[in-house]
């Protein structure tokens, strides 16, 4: 089954089926059906428009004319050219997403692994519920996993060019060029600017397209003089995030449902060194640049903001955490009977604290309605719970990613 061809595509589209399932559930209030089994085409056709006519948004024309292309050439609906451009990209993506990991050396097993590890992450599976509010990133993800894909096997030239078209997708693909800085020079002690400049230039090159198109975007739409409009914007975003009990709450609740997991796992292999170790340190390298950029410029309950990182660790993730997880497994079993009694005793005190944090206090707030996001939330605080319990049963502690 996993060594044929069609497998993997006809996988994500099939998952990504469900996921548009998911949305159009009369129980909840997605942008697509609004508490009803209808699609919403005047409110997806608002969501086209507003991305098309407000300039943060504007300057990241691709998805936006991809949807005006299927509403005038084929006569869609906004709301039909909404979900089939969305969710073809976002199918498409994982399917990018198991040929990168396939190039990073996965088993086609475990770039199968990979993928759904990557539709069932939080920003995907509820992509287009509030206050995720998905748009640009499905086409994102295709671009930067092809640039990726091309830069772990050394093709530099089309590395450059995808990597163009993921800054004017999304320019927050600006972010990830620390991490690839670092894996450019991560066996170099130390280098001179010049030398620097020419070992590094095919990673500075995309960024030097966009600056050229977001100069000729600004001049052609007399936008320069917008720029300390938006800056107040942004800043009146921090303001919010932290403005009451409940919007701290949930800006928190965003970062775990994002990051926590995968940040976890980082922290599972025994040996210090290991063959995925610096894209481990790419990750954190983007997540700690990433992640107050977020929070002082944009409403973090999007949580999709925060999902950047994530970019290094889905493609290695079945290969990176499957044998530690094995092994830890196998120890815990080893432990005497006194030791895994009180594992038991200390999971159930923590189960229920976990119920009425989830159930009670997350859900006293009006975070969960309408949504599942409750029952996710309890569902990862769960898997998170037994990842840590079993990281006890580890002969050596310590973050390894900090000693590579």
């Amino acid at each position: 089954m996993y060594q044929h061809p069609y497998t993997p595509m006809v996988l994500a589209i099939m998952v990504c089926g469900l996921i548009f399932g998911l949305h159009m559930l009369p129980a909840v209030d997605s942008m697509l059906n609004e508490n009803n089994l209808k699609i919403s085409h005047h409110f997806l056709r608002s969501q086209i428009d507003y991305h098309a006519e407000l300039p943060p948004f504007a300057r990241r024309p691709l998805t936006t004319l991809l949807m005006y292309g299927f509403i005038g050439l084929l006569g869609l609906k906004a709301g039909y050219a909404f979900i089939f451009v969305n969710f073809s990209l976002l199918a498409l993506s994982g399917y990018l997403l198991y040929r990168l990991s396939l190039t990073l050396k996965a088993s086609r097993r475990q770039a199968i692994i990979n993928m759904l590890m990557y539709f069932g992450s939080f920003s995907i599976l509820f992509a287009f519920f509030p206050p995720v509010f998905t748009y640009d990133e499905p086409l994102q993800y295709c671009f930067l996993f092809i640039a990726l894909n091309y830069y772990f096997s050394g093709n530099r030239f089309r590395f450059v060019l995808f990597f163009s078209l993921a800054l004017i997708a999304r320019e927050t693909s600006i972010l990830l060029l620390p991490a690839l800085l670092y894996l450019e020079n991560r066996r170099v002690k130390w280098l001179s600017a010049s030398i620097f400049i020419k070992r590094n230039y095919l990673v500075f090159t995309p960024v030097l397209f966009y600056t050229i198109y977001l100069a000729i975007f600004m001049y052609a739409n007399n936008l320069f003089g917008d720029a300390s409009t938006e800056m107040t914007r942004r800043w009146s975003c921090f303001l919010e995030n932290f403005e009451s009990e409940k919007n701290i709450l949930e800006s928190v609740v965003s970062i775990h449902f994002t990051l926590s997991f995968f940040a976890l796992i980082t922290l599972f292999p025994k040996k210090k060194k290991h063959q995925f170790s610096n894209l481990v340190i790419a990750f954190w390298i983007t997540a700690l640049i990433n992640t107050p950029i977020v929070i002082l410029s944009a409403f973090a309950r999007e949580s999709r903001l925060f999902a950047l990182p994530l970019l290094f660790i889905w493609p290695i993730f079945a290969q990176f955490f499957y044998p530690s997880l094995v092994q830890n497994w196998k120890n815990f079993l080893s432990r005497p009977l006194s030791y895994k009694t009180f594992m038991a005793t200390l999971f159930v005190l923590c189960f229920f604290g976990n119920y009425y944090f989830c159930y009670k206090i997350y859900s006293d707030f009006g975070l969960g309605d309408n949504n599942f996001f409750t029952e996710y939330l309890f569902l990862l605080n769960f898997l998170i719970l037994i990842l840590v319990l079993l990281s006890f049963t580890k002969k050596s502690t310590g973050a390894y990613f900090f000693l590579s």
